[in-house]
C-alpha cells in the first residue's frame, strides 16, 4: 500500500485574486480549516503517514503551521523552490527524500479517495505511472476503443482531465530531467513511451483553484451532517419468507436503529435503496409510492425526516451503475446536496450495501450478520454507530 504522499503546493494561486496575495492557496480555510489540512486528514485515513510537501510562495506559512507533523500524528518533510520553479522541477529538487512509490497530489483539488481501490488498478496495471482521471471538458484525455489518447493542450474533444491523486512508482525519479518544465511535459514522454496507465475515476472533483469553485468546495465542506441509509432490513424490517415488501402493511420499523437515529436533530439522512420488485412485476410502482410515503410518515412521527429516498428499480440480474453494489445512486445524491461521500457513512445490512460504499468511497456501518471478501470489509467503521452519529451530529 502507498505510504507516502507529495504534494505540490508552490504556486502562486493568481486566480484567487487578493486571497492569496500573502497566503498560499494550500492555505485557504474551508471549514475552519486551511484546505491542505482537509487533504492530510483525508490521506490519512486512507493510510498514508509520510508527506512531502513541495513548497514555494510563502513556504513559512505552512511550515510553521504544519511543522514537522508530529501534532496531525504523520511526518512532513519539504522541499523548497523558488517561485520560477515550474512543477516537474519541484519534484526533481525533492528526489532525495522520495524513497518509496507516493501519491502525487495538487494542493488545490479534492475528491472521495479510496486509495485501496486506485492501488489494486496500479497494481494490475503494472505501469510506473497510475493516472487518476475525472470526467470533465474541455480534457486532456480520451477513452477510445480501449485506448487513451492524450494531449497537453485541453480540448472540447476530449473528455478527462488528470486531478492529482495520481500514483508514482519511486523508479520514476530517475526518469525526471534536470530541466525547468512543467509535470504535463513529462507525462507526455511518459505515455509515448507508455508508462502510463489511466484509472477511469466516476466521481466528480472540487477545487479552490478560482473563486467560483472555492465558493463550491465550501458548499460540499460545510454540508457535512448527512448519513445514507438502506430501507429493507435498515430502516425497516424485512418480512420473513419474502424477498421484497409488497405493501404499506408489511412495514416495521427496525426500532433499534431508528431509537438511536432520532436522537440526533442535526443529522440529515437519504435512503438509498434498491427496488427490483419493479422489473421483476412483484411490486407496482403505484404501491412502491404507497409504501415509501407510509414510511415517511412512520418515521416522521420519531422526529426523522429523509430528505429523498433514491431508488433502482433495475432487475436484480442488472449491471445497472446505479443499482448496488455500483455506486450511481451514491453520486447522484452527493451531486444533488452536495455534500462529501468520503465524509459520511452508509447503514447496511447486506454485502452488496457494504460494496456499494467501497466503490463510493463511503465508508459503511453494516448490520448483517457475515462477511467473507476482505474488501467487503475495508471501509466498515469500528466505533459503535451511535458514538459516530454523536460525533457528526456534534461537530461544529
Amino acid at each position: 500500500m502507498i505510504k507516502l504522499a507529495v504534494i505540490l503546493c508552490g504556486g502562486l494561486g493568481k486566480r484567487l485574486g487578493n486571497l492569496t496575495k500573502n497566503t498560499p492557496k494550500g492555505m485557504i480555510r474551508v471549514s475552519k480549516k486551511p484546505f491542505l489540512e482537509h487533504l492530510l486528514i483525508q490521506l490519512k485515513k486512507n493510510g498514508i503517514s509520510e508527506f512531502i510537501f513541495l513548497v514555494g510562495f510563502k513556504s513559512e506559512n505552512i511550515q510553521n503551521y504544519f511543522g514537522n507533523g508530529k501534532k496531525f500524528g504523520v511526518k512532513i518533510n519539504y522541499s523548497y523552490s523558488n517561485l520560477k520553479t515550474e512543477t516537474l522541477k519541484r519534484i526533481y529538487h525533492a528526489k532525495s527524500l522520495i524513497k518509496k512509490d507516493f501519491l502525487l497530489l495538487y494542493s488545490d483539488n479534492y475528491y472521495p479517495l479510496n486509495l485501496d481501490k486506485l492501488f489494486r488498478f496500479y497494481k494490475k496495471e503494472n505501469k510506473l505511472i497510475c493516472l487518476n482521471l475525472c470526467k470533465k471538458t474541455p480534457g486532456n484525455f480520451i477513452f477510445k476503443s480501449n485506448k487513451v489518447i492524450y494531449s497537453k493542450k485541453r480540448s472540447n474533444k476530449l473528455t478527462h482531465v488528470e486531478i492529482g491523486y495520481s500514483i508514482f512508482n519511486k523508479k520514476i525519479v530517475k526518469e525526471i530531467p534536470d530541466v525547468n518544465k512543467s509535470l504535463t511535459f513529462f507525462l507526455k514522454q511518459m505515455y509515448l513511451k507508455k508508462k502510463v496507465s489511466y484509472f477511469k475515476n466516476y466521481h466528480s472533483y472540487l477545487s479552490i483553484g478560482d473563486s467560483q469553485r472555492l465558493a463550491l468546495t465550501k458548499k460540499y465542506f460545510n454540508n457535512d451532517k448527512i448519513i445514507l441509509i438502506d430501507r429493507d432490513g435498515t430502516l425497516n424490517n424485512k418480512v420473513k419468507g419474502k424477498r421484497y415488501i409488497t405493501d404499506e402493511k408489511e412495514i416495521s420499523l427496525n426500532l433499534n436503529l431508528i431509537n438511536i437515529l432520532k436522537k440526533y436533530k442535526k443529522i440529515k439522512y437519504i435512503c438509498i435503496t434498491n427496488q427490483a420488485g419493479i422489473a421483476t412485476g412483484d411490486l407496482s410502482k403505484n404501491k412502491l409510492n404507497k409504501i415509501n410515503s407510509k414510511l415517511n410518515e412512520l418515521l416522521k412521527k420519531k422526529q426523522i425526516s429523509l430528505k429523498k429516498i433514491f431508488i433502482c428499480e433495475e432487475h436484480f440480474l442488472s449491471d445497472s451503475f446505479q443499482r448496488k453494489p455500483n455506486p450511481g445512486m451514491f453520486l447522484e445524491a452527493a451531486k444533488k446536496f452536495k455534500f462529501l461521500l468520503d465524509q459520511t457513512i452508509y447503514i447496511g445490512d447486506d454485502k452488496r450495501d457494504v460494496m456499494a460504499s467501497y466503490n463510493a468511497s463511503t465508508d459503511c456501518y453494516f448490520l448483517g450478520k457475515k462477511l467473507s471478501n476482505i474488501v467487503e470489509k475495508k471501509n466498515l467503521i469500528k466505533i459503535p454507530i451511535e458514538k459516530y452519529i454523536k460525533i457528526k451530529n456534534d461537530k461544529k
